[in-house]
């Protein structure tokens, strides 16, 4: 049972006495039979996201003898994305659920409960139930820089569909016409990208929120304005976007002109523009949500433009935090209790892990797992309806943080870390390429959640310990070459350049503790100009800790 037990760890409740059906057939046929909605069928459910070589899915229209029968139907009392799933002895299998999601999670135990035996195949009798503990999951496209391209986004989306996560937030920073350009309709060829989006984010299960950010230069008091955020707006609505995010974020919210006039403070102007913006929305779709990022968004205090602004805005319509900083180190449960208090309405904590697009983190990976995050943000009476993570530019290589991130936010009371970090580097890379891969990201920790330096690593620095700072830099090196043989394009663009740079750091290592002060200063100069840097630093930590510079950089050769 304990093998079991494992094996049905992501559901929340799993009963079973071990008893099986058995088949005497190398594939059993399974017929379905829709009762969610009228005239359900097996197209409207499956697509492709579900196959196997040990069984067949059929619709009504099968002519033979199926093996089992397997039914949908709905339950209003389950929560959305939750389901109840149970295999009778009469070979019958029940699904309830309150939303199709949550039957697309349910349908992912079929492959787990029916296992090949030694003379035909075997389903187990049991039955699961989950409910995710939080409502949205996902990932906020909200960084500063290069935004994603659109493979990115349609990768995100489908990867998002694939780890039972539910949202994706489309606000990068950098889209003029998202923020310096609000005004401006996209032009057609944006608008198409949008509408694909828009259609695999729907085949994929996924809630697509197009956010803007009018906030710098909006006159809050100008109709004219408020009729052009509309048109931007109904751009988007007519391409099949019906999730919205109103961003005040980074921005001056000091008033100035008429707003002077006309309000008596930026949180009464802010709660008047998502009025508005939410009366327009309303008047559009008759099913549509809308969220919004507060100019302060990271507070670990009251204020009085967070009062105001939640007495004023409309009662329901959530606000992003960040969690006690902008960059969260740790989101304890005394900060959720206290935050809790102060807006007094949903909140979706906008987390700003693992991005890298705060003053030079640009340089940097931050290949660490999901972590220091209360495990209670779930309860129900603090309102969190979930989060979304802020990636780095590097997709690829932010599915390392996020993938940890998915099993906190499908069940935060069991989460693992440290076994949710091996199992997720297992996975990523084919068995040969692991060891490589956890030297690698042990040599790329975040920085805001972790210790940049292991204990040993400061050790060897403090005590001029040569040989162990040497012996890192081969072993991050030798794994390095070996991440470089890696059969994946996108892996490589994302990792390359600091790939490159860990041959970068042995060479000016080796001219430090050997070279001409010429060839300590060509090597630095390298470094020094390189536009990717290995979290730990190892030679440049060396530098910093002597106070060691140009001619007489680390080792006085005389000594």
């Amino acid at each position: 049972m304990g093998k079991l037990a494992q094996k049905f760890s992501a559901y929340q409740e799993f009963y079973t006495k071990g008893e099986y059906l058995f088949f005497q057939k190398t594939k059993i046929t399974i017929l379905f039979s829709g009762k969610f909605f009228r005239f359900e069928s097996f197209q409207d459910v499956f697509n492709e996201h579900l196959s196997s070589p040990l069984f067949e899915l059929v619709g009504t229209d099968y002519l033979g003898q199926p093996d089992m029968t397997l039914s949908h139907e709905f339950d209003r009392n389950l929560k959305p994305d939750s389901f109840y799933f149970t295999v009778s002895k009469k070979k019958h299998i029940t699904i309830k659920t309150n939303n199709l999601r949550g039957f697309r999670y349910a349908s992912e135990a079929l492959p787990l409960i029916i296992e090949k035996t030694t003379n035909g195949t075997a389903c187990l009798i049991v039955s699961l139930a989950h409910e995710p503990s939080f409502q949205v999951r996902g990932v906020i496209e909200g960084f500063y820089g290069t935004p994603w391209k659109q493979s990115d986004r349609l990768d995100v989306l489908h990867y998002l569909g694939n780890n039972r996560m539910n949202t994706y937030m489309y606000a990068p920073k950098d889209d003029q016409y998202l923020r310096k350009l609000w005004r401006t309709l996209y032009p057609d060829s944006e608008l198409i990208k949008f509408e694909q989006l828009a259609k695999t984010a729907e085949k994929e299960m996924i809630d697509f929120y197009y956010m803007i950010s009018p906030g710098n230069d909006i006159d809050y008091t100008q109709i004219k304005d408020s009729n052009v955020l509309n048109a931007k707006l109904k751009q988007l609505v007519d391409s099949g976007i019906r999730h919205f995010g109103l961003l005040l974020d980074d921005i001056d919210y000091s008033l100035k002109g008429n707003a002077k006039k006309k309000f008596s403070s930026a949180a009464s102007a802010h709660a008047y523009l998502i009025t508005q913006v939410d009366t327009f929305l309303k008047n559009e779709l008759e099913d549509y949500r809308l969220v919004v990022c507060p100019t302060e968004y990271d507070n670990s205090y009251d204020s009085a433009y967070l009062e105001i602004l939640s007495k004023k805005m409309p009662i329901g319509i959530p606000l992003f935090w960040t969690g006690p900083a902008t960059l969260a180190s740790q989101i304890t449960t005394d900060d959720i209790e206290k935050m809790a208090r102060i807006y007094n309405r949903p909140m979706i904590i906008w987390d700003n892990i693992p991005v890298n697009d705060y003053q030079k983190d640009y340089e940097l990976l931050f290949l660490s797992p999901y972590e220091n995050r209360s495990p209670l943000l779930s309860q129900s009476k603090y309102n969190v309806l979930g989060i979304v993570s802020n990636p780095m530019a590097q997709w690829e290589l932010s599915k390392l943080t996020i993938q940890t991130m998915s099993q906190f936010l499908w069940d935060s009371s069991s989460y693992k870390l440290t076994d949710s970090w091996n199992k997720t580097l297992a996975a990523y890379l084919p068995s040969d390429y692991l060891n490589a891969l956890k030297l690698f990201t042990a040599f790329n920790p975040n920085k805001y959640t972790r210790a940049v330096l292991t204990f040993e690593q400061k050790q060897a620095i403090g005590n001029k310990d040569i040989p162990f700072i040497t012996a890192q830099l081969e072993q991050l090196l030798k794994a390095s070459r070996k991440l470089a043989e890696v059969k994946n394009d996108d892996f490589q663009s994302n990792i390359g350049p600091w790939l490159k740079r860990v041959e970068q750091d042995l060479t000016y290592w080796d001219s430090i503790k050997e070279g001409t002060k010429e060839e300590i200063k060509k090597a630095q100069l390298v470094v020094n100009n390189s536009q990717a840097r290995i979290g730990t630093d190892l030679p440049a930590e060396f530098v910093k800790y002597w106070n060691l510079i140009d001619e007489t950089i680390v080792l006085e050769k005389n000594e």
